[in-house]
């Protein structure tokens, strides 16, 4: 007998693997990555194809940025995790007319999506012994798909992950979290198994409970609870959840169209109300781009709020642009690339305050070289379409979303650190209440449009014309040369503007209006770069700091050669300084990265 078989004088069975089995073993036990990702309304990567108009040639659809970072995932991350990816396209991307204009006009189908994510992770989510880590979740969404991702995530969060052979039950778990402190709902599960399991003794919360609005919380911790002891659900958290400009705090908005045509329609769909804000300590980390010059009343922005000893890492950034400027889909992505790049930061754990406690499983691993493979394709796409110009980091187009048929729904600025919770029960806002422990912050792509001149809103550019003739171009052009109107320079910190009474505070006296010799060099000033507001009413807090600048986004600023060197010294010693004959062109475009390759 080998010595190594014998142990104090006891024999020992050791059984010894090839290596490649030994590895295989191990990594099966590598917990995994479940990433779902929901792309906003009307929006499919799969099968986006746009149909031309008047003689011109159809395209691809511009991708959003949800289609793009799905595209930018690993297959597994540098530890062999694996990050398996859940694409699911917008509301309103069915086969057929009906479910083009009624699901992407009023939002439904959201259940449905809702119910396929959920799915996808509860077939696949699997917890470890003590030595492995359980699965891990990631949501990601743009738009609706961030709504539906929001939804997912504190169903998630409530009622923990069903096993497999509860999914059956889902629909009435799912009515009843979504109902719980509903006066008028009668809880539909624990009834309905109870009637097909007589040898389970029936015992389900009070409905005195179910049906009070004060005591939800304890009402569905209580729930849970009884999940768990009928081994149908599994407590889990969400390791991270990004999202581009969230809307529904007040419901799904219908479209302005739907509204005329049928006049009892409401302004949002409130069968899924989704009302609570507020954030789980079960997610670890949240991040939130939002849309600064978002315009249309309905799209009533989800500000996430930290309820009271929550302990997950929120962060909320404003950027300049419209809804679309922030998640993607426009012709010119120049800010959408923007917001791509520090979503990749957040996921990636490139900004984590403590580097040290970096974990393979608990963030997203991106293919680095899809940067490069972007920016080469915008410089070919530039050098064939001569029309189109240069503009620079940060001076994107900023397109008008407020046209019609949206404008008949009316406009609303947006107000960083101004807003309100809503009650539960109707949707409503609460003027009373102004959200709490928001952690909102403004990027320093704003600061940079405001120093270096960029344009305001501006029309989009439509072709559907014969022979490449813009309507919208045309008349917007025609309108301006009647009236001697031009396109304004961006100044958000001005009257009726979303950053009226905010002052920004960097140790120069003025950002009043463009100024491109401002002298940013880290001699220069030793402030913090922050915006403190200084005008009437109530704000959450009342100083915004600038958001730091990621590895992802410090990667893409070097990559533009006309201002590598010019971005400030509290984003990681940057210089904002330029020659004048260096200066690039306040018209035209910036890089439409998503038009380029329809990546």
């Amino acid at each position: 007998m080998p010595a190594d078989c014998v142990a104090s004088g006891n024999f020992e069975h050791h059984y010894h693997f090839p290596a490649s089995d030994e590895e295989a073993r191990t990594r099966i036990k590598l917990p995994k990555k479940l990433i779902v990702c929901c792309d906003g309304t009307w929006m499919d990567s799969d099968n986006g194809w746009v149909k031309g108009k008047w003689g011109q040639p159809g395209h691809l659809q511009n991708p959003t940025n949800v289609t793009r970072i799905v595209r930018a995932i690993a297959s597994e991350d540098k530890a062999h995790h694996p990050q398996i990816v859940y694409y699911q396209a917008g509301i309103g991307t069915g086969i057929g007319l009906y479910n083009h204009l009624v699901g992407g006009g009023t939002g439904l189908g959201l259940a449905e999506n809702v119910r396929e994510a959920y799915a996808f992770i509860a077939s696949n989510y699997a917890e470890h012994d003590r030595l492995v880590p359980n699965d891990s979740i990631f949501l990601i969404g743009f738009s609706r798909g961030a709504y539906t991702a929001r939804t997912l995530g504190g169903f998630i969060c409530a009622m923990g992950v069903l096993k497999r052979h509860a999914m059956p039950h889902f629909y009435e778990i799912f009515e009843d979290w979504n109902r719980a402190g509903d006066p008028h709902y009668e809880p539909m599960f624990f009834k309905s198994y109870f009637r097909h399991h007589k040898d389970v003794k029936p015992i389900w919360p009070s409905d005195e409970l179910a049906k009070s609005k004060k005591y939800r919380d304890a009402y569905l911790e209580e729930y849970f609870q009884m999940l768990q002891n009928l081994n149908m659900a599994q407590r889990a958290s969400i390791s991270c959840i990004g999202v581009w400009d969230t809307v529904g705090a007040l419901g799904i908005p219908i479209n302005p169209v739907f509204q005329c045509l049928f006049p009892f329609l409401p302004s949002f769909v409130r069968t899924y109300r989704w009302f609570d804000t507020r954030l789980d300590s079960l997610v670890k980390n949240a991040f939130h781009a939002l849309a600064l010059d978002e315009r249309r009343f309905p799209y009533y922005p989800a500000i996430w709020e930290r309820r009271p000893g929550c302990t997950s890492n929120l962060k909320q950034v404003w950027f300049p642009g419209a809804h679309s400027n922030i998640g993607g889909s426009y012709e010119d992505a120049g800010i959408a690339n923007i917001t791509l790049a520090w979503m990749m930061d957040q996921l990636a754990g490139n900004t984590m305050e403590h580097p040290e406690d970096f974990r393979h499983h608990d963030w997203i691993q991106f293919d680095d070289e899809l940067l490069d493979t972007w920016y080469d394709c915008a410089s070919d796409w530039v050098e064939e379409h001569k029309d189109f110009s240069y503009r620079g980091w940060a001076r994107g187009k900023i397109y008008d979303s407020n046209t019609f048929p949206q404008s008949l729904a009316g406009q609303k600025t947006r107000l960083p650190g101004r807003y309100h919770g809503t009650f539960y029960e109707s949707g409503n806002e609460d003027p009373h209440r102004l959200l709490e422990d928001t952690n909102e912050e403004i990027h320093s792509s704003v600061r940079a449009r405001i120093d270096m001149g960029g344009n305001s809103v501006e029309a989009g550019s439509k072709k559907v014309l014969p022979n490449g003739l813009g309507l919208t171009s045309l008349l917007t052009s025609l309108w301006h040369r009647l009236t001697g109107r031009t396109v304004s320079i961006y100044q958000p910190q001005h009257r009726k503007q979303p950053l009226h009474g905010w002052r920004l505070e960097d140790g120069h006296k003025s950002h009043e209006e463009p100024n491109w010799d401002i002298d940013m060099s880290p001699d220069a000033s030793a402030h913090e770069v922050t915006w403190v507001f200084e005008g009437d009413g109530k704000v959450t807090k009342r100083t915004m700091p600038e958001a730091r600048l990621g590895r992802y986004e410090k990667y893409l600023l070097q990559k533009d050669q006309e201002l590598a060197d010019k971005i400030e010294f509290t984003n990681a010693g940057w210089k904002w300084t330029m020659k004048e004959e260096e200066r690039p062109q306040k018209r035209g475009r910036t890089w439409p990265f998503a038009d380029a390759c329809r990546m």
